[in-house]
């Protein structure tokens, strides 16, 4: 909830000043009367013209030191107007102080309507000027208006009555920019009525390259070797204030009037959401050119966006409804035009497919995506103009992998499905976040597998999304779907696995148990309501209660699985043809204290219950209520077993006693596929989850593994890869490892052999994707074979002066096994030397990956720190390069000193406001399991205790490692006895 701050003027500008706000705009105001005072007492005599003297010396004195208190850490915004010159409009107030009558939420009585906005970004000096004007409605009487701005330098500020007989402008009493929280405030000397205004600023700022958020450079090196500037933009969540003043609130929705400053040559041309309506060549002045865009239709400022650079495009036309077409584009550099056809395939495949499910048409005139050499996000939907980072936009046959080719796919699906959710109906707030996040990450799923149904993506859907949020959602440092944010690092850090994987997975759940037809129809009813507008998670669920009718409770229901944090296991206890069912909330570590009375449900859902059995493959649903103790479901004596939660498609677990588990596990033994390749995924992962969590014995988990001999979808192996290998790093410091790492060696063998390292020409997804899954766990628990093959052809690659690089679905293991079994010092120099000469976005990653593979402590070292500089890794990609260090055993210590060595410079270069640096911490403390190391780590957060965005994160940690400390204590005795039996 938002607080109204339309007081009255006794409270808010004495609250504002008492506060610590100075004067910015009254310089003839506060200091010059007591002068003019000193003057009139004088009254000609000498000694009083003296004192005045005096105190006017007094006060430049007092204004020099507090001019100096605040250069001293007070307030400093010399780094971001690099090359301009600071106003004195800009004065902030101590950032220790409480502020009385502000909060980061703007009030709700002045609403934008219109935005009218000149950007000129110079590339040469980094920097940026321009002016806005916002037309405003204040619906009450206002003693001042307030909005956002962060490292802006703002000149000037004019309000001006509109729509009345006379336009006047307004006498500016006060204005003031408040840091802490990222607001510049104009106080009038009369307050504001009710009306129509426009508000007019000029502004200066920096196109700060480092933070590659807001309006930002970005730098490549073209075909010749030369280097080239753009100018883009990046403003989800809260960075379009880095651009230009605004009210940077998804709820303020606003048409926009865009012009842009370009040089006139050299191949530069700007792109916006809209389409260019006009050029003015030599306008402001001889070899620049204003750029003007057509009004857009009402939108949020995060959803705003501008290019200013030389990129070239491919072009289709797509098919809107009633015979209309527009055309879908693809901008990238001049040298990378043909890396964009394939994307554009998929882009007008996609926007078809949507338009055609909701049939509702795109609305704007044209839709461009653009590659950005420098892209902190994989991708982001603004309206019109989508923008991505290269590796997930660009596909080279010859250099991408399956694996890349699939994320063109999904990344490109889930930005188009944002035109719908999340820009025609946008959250009200960020606590809904998860209304656009979770529906285009469901919808990208449901779009790519009708657009290459042989890929089998909702098969997928598993490992991608359900199975690596169950992670999060089993830990008590977990939170609701729909969570309280009120600030820009809270709203930062709920970009995470809960809003777009948990929020996809309950949709999946919602569309199959009211059945799709009633799904689709009501969210076409909720998109045309709330087109242009904004919506909340309680109205999308009444649209679809009406749709559905008096048989079910949708917000009932769905109120248990976004409203608390968690997920449900069901139990299942059988006694003759009745089975029981009881629930309780799954946690990871289920000797976990917590109180079931901080959620209004108790930990309690309503569930879905779907089940299939031996004399039915037909899936039957019941519903077990939050209410309710248990559920019984009677079947025929002569079922031989019963198989819950059908392709996973509800949101929980399911534990079985022993011998209904051993049931299916003989069910998979011997004809694995009676089950589909979900439900064989499913019943993989619950059962090694539930027996990590010591709710099932280890022998039933392992036990089940032995079908995998016989398994050749990739699904079902990678989540068994991934428990594995999980092991595999949780027991590598024991006297485990070596009989474990055998067993899955042998494990992995024949389906080893079947794959190969070499990739057919027609082979099927399916089998490309297994390939790479069998080869990376082989290789990672020392298959014998597999390394050998793998050192030989990256041998073979790195001696090669042609540079013959392996087949591109196998070269990231060639790289990172290679370099790990036969590679030294020269090896990683030549392919060090390949990785900073290299172009291609996505080989790059490849690269990079295989320079982590190496087991030399001196030079994986040295690679920690060639990371932070941006001359060989980008800083959109530093992370990456980090984690990749981290995943090798040997690089995993070393990253953690360096980084609670160095941590005070990473702050410095992304700031705690940034999630990805948040999320270092569990990335690379994940296979922890020493109490040293969890000493460690509690110790670096209370060394630094200001965490941002990473707050979270942070706990997660902690959690994580605290788990695994008690899963070697509780497990390892249990696979010892284990391994034991099946080796002796």
């Amino acid at each position: 909830m938002m607080n109204d701050h339309a007081g009255g003027r006794s409270v808010c500008l004495t609250s504002l000043r008492n506060s610590g706000y100075q004067n910015s705009d009254a310089d003839s105001g506060s200091q010059s009367e007591p002068k003019e005072k000193s003057r009139r007492r004088a009254g000609g005599i000498l000694f009083n013209f003296i004192c005045g003297i005096c105190f006017v010396l007094a006060l430049i004195c007092a204004g020099l030191i507090t001019f100096i208190i605040l250069l001293g850490g007070r307030y400093d915004i010399s780094d971001a107007f690099a090359g301009s010159n600071k106003s004195d409009n800009l004065v902030a107030m101590p950032q220790n102080e409480t502020l009385s009558g502000l909060t980061f939420r703007l009030p709700k009585d002045v609403k934008p309507i219109h935005y009218d906005l000149y950007l000129f970004p110079d590339l040469t000096k980094g920097t940026f000027k321009g002016n806005v004007t916002i037309a405003v409605d204040l619906s009450e009487i206002r003693d001042y208006i307030c909005l956002h701005q962060k490292d802006l330098n703002i000149i000037s500020t004019k309000v001006v009555t509109i729509g009345r007989e006379k336009n006047w402008e307004i006498e500016i009493q006060e204005t003031y920019a408040v840091e802490k929280l990222e607001t510049w405030v104009i106080a009038p000397k009369k307050e504001f009525q009710p009306g129509l205004y426009n508000v007019t600023l000029e502004f200066e700022g920096a196109l700060q390259p480092d933070k590659i958020v807001g309006f930002y450079s970005s730098t490549y090196k073209d075909e010749l070797k030369r280097t080239r500037s753009i100018a883009t933009s990046k403003f989800e969540p809260t960075y379009a204030r880095r651009a230009f003043p605004c009210f940077d609130e998804p709820g303020f929705k606003a048409e926009f009037s865009i012009k842009v400053v370009q040089p006139a040559g050299d191949g530069y041309t700007t792109l916006s959401n809209m389409n260019v309506q006009s050029a003015a060549v030599n306008k402001p002045e001889p070899g620049l050119t204003t750029v003007t865009f057509a009004k857009s239709v009402p939108m949020s400022t995060y959803l705003a966006c501008f290019i200013v650079s030389d990129f070239v495009a491919v072009t289709e036309e797509a098919k809107g409804l009633a015979g209309r077409t527009f055309p879908v584009s693809v901008y990238t550099t001049r040298a990378q035009q043909s890396k964009g056809a394939f994307a554009l395939n998929i882009g007008v495949k996609a926007i078809e497919y949507y338009i055609n499910l909701f049939n509702i048409d795109y609305p704007l005139p044209k839709l461009d995506m653009a590659a950005i050499p420098d892209f902190v996000s994989g991708a982001m939907e603004n309206w019109g103009l989508v923008t991505y980072r290269e590796a997930r936009l660009l596909y080279d046959s010859a250099k991408s992998s399956t694996a890349n080719k699939k994320s063109v796919v999904t990344v490109v699906c889930h930005e188009f499905a944002h035109m719908w959710f999340g820009n025609l109906v946008t959250m009200a707030w960020w606590n809904d976040l998860w209304l656009n996040e979770g529906f285009a990450t469901y919808m990208q799923f449901k779009s790519s597998d009708a657009i290459l149904p042989e890929w089998g993506m909702m098969d997928q859907f598993l490992v991608d999304l359900v199975h690596p949020v169950f992670k999060t959602d089993a830990t008590l440092s977990s939170h609701p779907i729909v969570q309280t944010v009120s600030n820009p690092d809270e709203i930062t850090a709920i970009f995470d696995v809960i809003s777009y994987n948990k929020g996809a997975s309950i949709l999946r759940m919602l569309d199959n148990f009211i059945g799709s037809d009633i799904f689709y129809a009501g969210i076409t009813k909720y998109l045309n309501q709330y087109a242009y507008q904004n919506a909340e998670t309680s109205d999308l669920f009444f649209i679809l209660q009406n749709a559905v009718g008096s048989n079910l409770h949708i917000t009932a229901i769905m109120d248990t699985w976004t409203r608390q944090m968690g997920f449900p296991v069901v139990n299942v206890v059988r006694n003759g043809d009745v089975y029981t069912l009881t629930q309780k909330r799954f946690l990871a570590d289920p000797k976990a204290t917590y109180n079931s009375s901080e959620s209004n449900y108790g930990y309690k859902w309503t569930i879905p219950i779907t089940y299939t059995t031996s004399a039915s493959s037909k899936p039957t649903l019941v519903w077990f209520d939050k209410h309710a103790s248990s559920l019984s479901i009677t079947l025929d004596k002569s079922v031989q077993w019963i198989k819950l939660n059908k392709d996973q498609i509800g949101y929980y677990r399911v534990n079985y006693e022993k011998a209904e588990w051993m049931a299916l596990s003989n069910v998979l033994q011997y004809n694995h596929k009676t089950f589909s390749a979900s439900d064989r995924t499913h019943l993989l992962e619950d059962a090694f989850s539930l027996a990590d969590a010591t709710e099932l014995d280890y022998d039933i988990a392992m036990d089940m593994t032995a079908y995998l001999v016989g398994e050749t979808h990739f699904v079902p192996w990678k989540v068994a890869a991934s428990k594995l290998s999980t092991i595999n790093f949780l027991l590598a410091s024991t006297d485990l490892s070596t009989r474990f790492r055998t067993y899955v060696k042998n494990l992995v063998n024949s389906t080893y052999e079947a794959v190969t390292w070499t990739v057919g020409v027609d082979e099927s997804h399916v089998t490309l994707r297994l390939r790479t899954t069998i080869l990376k766990m082989a290789c990672g628990v020392g298959h014998a074979q597999c390394l050998t093959e793998a050192g030989k052809l990256f041998t073979s690659w790195i001696n090669d002066p042609y540079d013959n690089r392996p087949h591109p679905d196998v070269r990231s293991l060639i790289y990172y096994y290679g370099m790990n079994s036969v590679g030294g010092e020269a090896e990683w120099n030549t392919m060090f030397d390949k990785f900073v000469n290299e172009t291609d976005s996505t080989e790059k990653l490849k690269l990079m990956y295989g320079l982590a593979g190496i087991k030399s402590v001196w030079i994986l070292n040295k690679f920690i720190n060639l990371a932070i500089d941006e001359k060989y890794v980008r800083s959109q990609d530093y992370f990456t390069c980090i984690n990749n260090i981290a995943a090798n055993p040997v690089g995993a210590p070393l990253v953690w000193d360096w980084i609670r060595e160095n941590w005070e410079i990473l702050v410095k270069r992304y700031t705690l406001n940034n999630r990805y640096l948040g999320q270092l911490i569990p990335g690379i403390s994940y296979t922890f399991s020493t109490q040293l190391k969890l000493d460690e780590m509690l110790a670096f957060f209370a060394k630094y205790p200001e965490a941002g965005a990473g707050a979270s994160y942070r706990a997660q940690a902690l959690e994580t490692v605290s788990n695994n400390i008690k899963w070697l204590k509780n497990n390892s005795g249990k696979l010892d006895s284990w391994l034991k039996s099946h080796q002796e």
